[in-house]
């Protein structure tokens, strides 16, 4: 008992001794990666944390890495400049006593440091000694606009030695000037959104009174860093996070596509792999490829509980080799993630992919699919380098899965392509065929009457109430004036075909979601499709029609009866029922190219069907053109009115029985 009261005493000794560590699980967040649905999926960890590196800094702004592995600090609210070593030992102080507080750094080839001193609204320049070179400030320049401020917070450099500055609060982008504080332009400038409200208010408001609303100004740009084919990005806080990267051509045009993005970006860094990250307030780290295509999203604020990965104040991110390298202000230290076999092997893909070496990428993302069958990216590069080899089956069935159209088309037409060529001949000769066939058939049937029993038994099934409804759509579609008219009195139509024909609507719409072809298709899969949902809608719609056309007619002297609303809306819908399907079913054999003939299909048969509701509004009701078009808006008007209160009752009793819940719930705990 003795010896296990020494041993354990001597176990606390040793624990009281060792030096403290941060506390935390290995990751403290969670992984997502694109997938199906262009979702995110929680995915394996892509990095890790790998250590905390605590500086005697105060409030950094801004760091920079050399190609040979030279962390450069600006060290904010000390006024200077740290070059830290391989171990993150410091080895040299830069800056002091001539900067106030750095907030940004950029280190050129030639070890020349460009630094934004944000306590003198300047830009500073120092050789590789820390000897001062330049210090500029404001541009004189009438260009530069006389009531604008400079307000220097960020820098990166090109190799011209162009400065591309964040000035805080520049609605004309990033500042452009030259070594020798001359302004050359803007850049880059970030658009102003413009709302419906926006609109209204310019339309309808004299100056006075929009001068008391705020100004709709561009953002302004929030950091700035240049690439290695020396294309500028910049990451903006405060707009939609789809646009909060951009990345322009020299002639300024954003070529970053929208993605999913953040819109608190406090840094992005872009390394010589195409790799891009970024970093925002909230901790979470976003890493894409150079085409905008999210890889790995991972990140969580620190809570307090110091648990290592997480951040408390990000300001700036760097890459170096197959680690992340993270700034905390807050912390006054550097955290460090190491990528993950997984990541290594997406980015070593995505390093043959960017530079088209689709092939020699393919295995690499084979390999990423045996770890995520849900990597959507992989799916793509490996339908790319099935197309590059011309295999063109796999290739459609790998763009299926990546919900790629534009892929999925390309493939299909060289698969079409081949089909084509090798059977179009046959195909003209069948047709050709069937031609000689089909009149040879009615020169016999005229002599010989083979079909006369067919056709005495159709005229006699045509005097059945059902099918002569039937036929009637037929001659309707084509005279929907006097189909109205012998609805009206009574002569044709029933209200159980009517019904028979929403039904039939209801079908046609249901099977379009899934029967539509890929390319048209909205739905990349099956099980994104809420077929209950639309049911819901169409049953909605037609009933609120009914219900609403009836009620503004009665009100305005309408002589339609319920019974004629209900059967004109039937028969109105009769253009879209009888040919969306053959249309949804033709959409399997088109391609992207012939997109222009469906849409342009599609949108006959909607205005056929509009046009169809307007003339039923009007011979129903006997209205003239103009109480014809006032009766429709009225209608339209209503439908709204009525879901506005479906809507609001709907919040009222959710409110209540809420209420009641609670209730129920505090007489429970104090009974």
């Amino acid at each position: 008992m003795k010896r296990l009261v020494r041993t354990l005493s001597l176990l606390a000794l040793l624990i009281s001794l060792a030096p403290a560590q941060k506390i935390g699980a290995r990751t403290p967040y969670t992984t997502w990666a694109l997938g199906p649905g262009w979702y995110f999926f929680l995915t394996q960890d892509a990095y890790t944390p790998l250590t905390e590196i605590d500086l005697s800094i105060s409030g950094p702004e801004d760091f920079f890495f050399t190609p040979d592995g030279t962390l450069y600090v600006a060290d904010t609210g000390n006024g200077r400049i740290l070059r830290l070593g391989r171990d993150y030992a410091v080895q040299a102080s830069y800056g002091e006593g001539v900067l106030d507080s750095p907030t940004g750094l950029y280190i050129d080839q030639d070890g020349t440091m460009y630094i934004a001193d944000a306590g003198s609204d300047t830009i500073v320049i120092l050789d590789r000694l820390g000897n001062l070179v330049s210090r500029f400030g404001r541009p004189s320049e009438l260009l530069f606009g006389v009531d604008n401020e400079f307000l220097p917070r960020k820098i990166a450099v090109d190799a011209r030695r162009n400065l591309y500055i964040v000035s805080e609060g520049s609605t004309n982008g990033l500042v452009v000037m030259n070594t020798d504080g001359h302004f050359i332009g803007y850049f880059g400038a970030n658009p102003a959104n413009m709302s419906l409200k926006m609109i209204l208010q310019r339309m309808f408001l004299n100056e006075e009174q929009l001068a008391q609303f705020i100004k709709n100004e561009a953002a302004s740009p929030s950091n700035v860093t240049i690439d290695f084919e020396a294309m500028i990005f910049s990451v903006t806080a405060g707009t939609t996070p789809e646009n909060s990267i951009r990345r322009y051509t020299v002639a300024g045009r954003n070529v970053f596509p929208m993605t999913a993005g953040s819109g608190s970006f406090r840094d992005v860094h872009v390394s010589e792999n195409g790799l891009v990250t970024a970093v925002d307030a909230d901790g979470e780290i976003f890493e894409y490829d150079l085409l905008g295509m999210p890889l790995f999203l991972f990140g969580a604020k620190d809570q307090g509980d110091q648990r290592l990965g997480a951040l408390r104040n990000p300001t700036a991110v760097e890459r170096y080799q197959n680690r992340i390298y993270v700034l905390d202000k807050d912390k006054n230290a550097i955290v460090i993630y190491q990528s993950t076999h997984f990541a290594d092997l997406v980015h070593d893909g995505v390093r043959l992919y960017m530079k088209g070496y689709y092939l020699e990428a393919r295995p690499y993302f084979e390999e990423v699919l045996r770890y995520n069958g849900s990597f959507i990216m992989a799916y793509k590069a490996i339908a790319d380098a099935y197309f590059k080899a011309g295999d063109y089956q796999n290739a459609l069935v790998n763009y299926r899965y990546a919900e790629d159209r534009h892929g999925y088309s390309e493939a299909y037409w060289e698969l079409r392509n081949a089909v084509l060529q090798r059977d179009l001949a046959g195909g003209i000769l069948a047709l050709a065929g069937l031609f000689v066939i089909q009149g040879l058939w009615k020169r016999f049937d005229r002599r010989h009457g083979w079909t006369n029993p067919l056709k005495t038994w159709f005229v006699g099934l045509s005097r059945r109430k059902w099918v002569d409804d039937l036929l009637f759509l037929f001659s309707f579609i084509k005279h929907p004036t006097d189909g109205y008219y012998y609805i009206k009195k009574k002569q044709r139509g029933s209200l159980g075909f009517a019904l028979l024909i929403y039904l039939w609507v209801v079908i046609v719409r249901v099977s379009s979601l899934y029967l539509t072809g890929f390319i048209f298709n909205r739905y990349a899969n099956f099980s994104q499709i809420r077929a209950e949902n639309e049911i819901a809608y169409i049953l909605l719609f037609l009933f609120l029609w009914n219900v609403a056309n009836y009620l503004v007619s009665t009100i305005s002297d309408g002589e339609g009866r319920v019974r004629d609303v209900v059967i004109g809306t039937a028969y109105s819908l009769f253009p879209y029922a009888l040919f969306a399907l053959p249309l949804v079913l033709l959409s399997n054999l088109l391609s992207m190219n012939e997109k222009l003939l469906f849409t342009f299909s599609f949108n006959v048969i909607w205005a056929w069907t509009g046009l169809m509701f307007f003339l039923m509004v009007k011979e129903i009701h006997n209205y003239s053109f103009g109480e014809t078009v006032r009766n429709v808006f009225m209608t339209i008007f209503t439908i709204a009115i009525m879901l506005l209160t479906g809507y609001i009752l709907y919040v009222l009793f959710f409110q209540l029985f809420d209420f009641i819940g609670a209730l129920f719930r505090e007489v429970q705990l104090r009974g």
